[in-house]
């Protein structure tokens, strides 16, 4: 009779045990039932115990509770060396992605954000149970690069109070907080989640002023030669982008919080005060990049010889037919061969300068002056002097420049600005920066997507900004990489495959069955 009401007690507090913890599970919240029920199946667990100690000191001194007792033993022992292994692992991971698009790596702009974060951000998932798996995968793959990044999901349902605190109102939403500073995003893609991070990081939101009023390309205008692809590549990255007529109230000079000019194909010459207020803002530490396109007037390429260039008077004209393999012609000549800069670290993305003119370092320089050349298009091209009226061209060897031709260059200068000097007097120095292309077709809406141009564009543009920490391969679209069958070609798949080899397989066996008896 004991022992009956003993087994009884017994499975009676493993159930009581297995209920609580069934409850906690669900509502995520220690409540007094979870307690009572707790409590009162370890307490029959103990009775338990208690009432079969002799079966149970008889059971564990017999042969066989050794026997299982060493495999216990053993079993334990392989799982801490399993345990210890996942530990190392997880601490020093190595991962591989062998997909051809790189689809399970995070890009290098991704990377160097993570490695340079120097702030603790708090990352809040608001997605029902079971639905944030993708968000946690990319989370993960996050945190390899980075001990600075915290994230929580919460399921808006289970804890509303939580939810209404963060004045969430829709599943999906991801808040980012750093040191109080917020930002949200309702989509689980690499480039939002990275331009959050730089947003709640960043201490001041960066101004960016192209110029208009001489013709220049438009920023708002969508069409083949606009630059709203640009405008909004800017605007992802966390800048701020307004446009600056320079010659509207002469009496004043470029705003202060103007941290890049960028002059875009101007058709028409620069006003004299014009002049004088790019001349001050680079004075004092200013940078201004400038697309000289090839109907660009001359007074900007004698403007710009004094911080170093020489524009050439040319169509840069590529005979190496790489070309042509992407549809290009030799008056978009292709480049893959960059400069040792801070711009194209470890840039190895092809770019495309559609009728592009030759920049060189000019000889007269101040000696003060830094010149780099960053983008040269390949041996087998040159700058054609000669007007081009044909598909025909051919180089001239006393009239063209000889390639590789520079089509993208930079330079820099160290400036001192007494406006900036603190309390102990101590002038600062800056740096003035200044970039020049020899195309402006290569930023437009209809090639800035077009293998390399807008990450070399907007490292340009991070380079001027000073935020070196910017300058990558930006994150890309998924490569659709799907292959498309013929309904041919579907249906001797189905007979190969599905039919036939099956039925290879089956044969086979039967003639070895009736060879061996």
């Amino acid at each position: 009779m004991i022992k009956k009401f003993a087994n009884i007690v017994g499975w009676l507090g493993l159930a009581l045990v297995l209920l609580g913890l069934i409850i906690y599970s669900i509502n995520l919240v220690m409540g007094v039932l979870n307690w009572v029920l707790l409590g009162s199946g370890l307490f029959l667990l103990l009775t338990f115990i208690i009432l079969k100690f002799n079966t149970i000191k008889t059971g564990l001194n017999s042969r066989s509770t050794k026997f299982g007792t060493n495999a216990a033993f053993m079993i334990i022992f392989v799982l801490g060396i399993v345990i210890v292994v996942n530990i190392l692992f997880a601490r020093f991971s190595y991962r591989a992605d062998l997909t051809a698009s790189k689809f399970f790596s995070l890009a290098e702009q991704t990377r160097k954000v993570l490695e340079n974060l120097d702030k603790d951000v708090k990352i809040t998932g608001f997605f029902k149970t079971g639905e944030e798996a993708r968000l946690q995968e990319m989370l993960d793959e996050y945190s390899h690069f980075t001990s600075r990044l915290k994230y929580e999901f919460v399921d808006p349902d289970k804890k509303p109070g939580i939810t209404k605190n963060f004045g969430v109102k829709s599943y999906g939403t991801i808040v980012f907080d750093c040191a109080g500073k917020q930002e949200r995003i309702n989509n689980v893609t690499e480039e939002e989640i990275t331009n959050a991070l730089i947003t709640v990081t960043r201490d001041k939101i960066k101004k960016i002023y192209y110029s208009k009023g001489h013709g220049e390309r438009d920023f708002d205008n969508a069409s083949q030669t606009g630059f709203t692809k640009a405008k909004q590549s800017i605007l992802d990255e966390n800048y701020q982008i307004s446009e600056l007529v320079l010659a509207i109230n002469p009496q004043d000079s470029i705003p202060d919080d103007c941290s890049v000019l960028i002059i875009a194909d101007p058709q028409t010459e620069l006003f004299d005060i014009e002049k004088e207020k790019i001349t001050n803002y680079l004075a004092s530490g200013g940078k201004a990049m400038f697309l000289i396109d090839s109907d660009s007037p001359s007074g900007y390429s004698d403007f710009l010889a004094k911080y170093g260039f020489v524009i050439g008077n040319d169509i840069v004209v590529d005979a190496s037919g790489i070309g042509q393999l992407f549809g290009a012609g030799p008056t978009i000549p292709i480049v893959s061969k960059y400069g040792d800069h801070a711009i194209s670290k470890d840039f190895n993305v092809m770019t495309f300068f559609p009728l592009a003119r030759s920049i060189a370092e000019n000889p007269d320089k101040a000696p003060d002056i830094s010149f780099t050349s960053i983008a040269q298009t390949s041996p087998q091209s040159w700058a054609e002097t000669s007007p081009i009226v044909s598909d025909r061209v051919s180089f001239e060897d006393n009239q063209d420049i000889k390639g590789p031709v520079t089509v993208f260059a930079v330079s820099e200068k160290s400036v001192v600005n007494p406006a900036y000097a603190p309390d102990n007097g101590e002038i600062k120095e800056f740096k003035s920066r200044i970039a020049v292309f020899g195309d402006a077709d290569f930023a437009s809406d209809s090639y800035l997507s077009v293998q390399g141009n807008n990450d070399l564009f907007m490292n340009t543009i991070s380079w001027l900004a000073e935020e070196e920490d910017l300058i990558s391969v930006r994150p890309k679209n998924p490569e659709d990489r799907r292959l498309n069958l013929t309904q041919k070609q579907s249906r001797l798949i189905l007979y190969l495959g599905v039919i036939l080899l099956p039925v290879l397989i089956f044969i086979t066996g039967i003639v070895v069955y009736v060879k061996r008896k």
